[in-house]
């Protein structure tokens, strides 16, 4: 006796236009993610590195680069919300809503980055 869950036989391959509307969904969290390490991958290098024992010009650009990459990581989520935005019409309103109820929340975790890059010090 053969159940049609468990025969692989009969079981169609996922395909692409199913898994591109998922990932959509998080994209600003995917954004987020890569951001996070980033910065405190960057960071952590930058420390080994000697940035501790730099001059204080040195260690203020790297750190400007990074707030720099932040609000990059901002405008491409906000961005892509603004592209969903517009493609309301065209998609359903649930997935639409939470795509940008997604890239909402993800550009606050972003933002918010910003307050220990430029409150501690690098290397402290």
């Amino acid at each position: 006796m053969s159940s049609p869950s468990l025969d692989a036989g009969n079981a169609a391959p996922p395909s692409a236009g199913t898994v591109r509307p998922l990932l959509d969904l998080a994209f600003g969290f995917f954004v987020w993610a890569v951001h996070f390490l980033v910065v405190y991958i960057g960071t952590a290098l930058a420390c080994v590195l000697g940035l501790g024992a730099a001059s204080a010009g040195s260690r203020t650009v790297f750190v400007s680069s990074l707030a720099i990459v932040t609000l990059v990581a901002v405008a491409v989520v906000v961005l892509h919300a603004l592209s969903r935005y517009r493609e309301h019409r065209t998609q359903p309103a649930f997935r639409t809503a939470v795509a940008m109820g997604g890239d909402a929340i993800a550009t606050v975790a972003i933002a918010w980055q910003l307050f220990p890059l430029l409150l501690v010090p690098v290397c402290a």
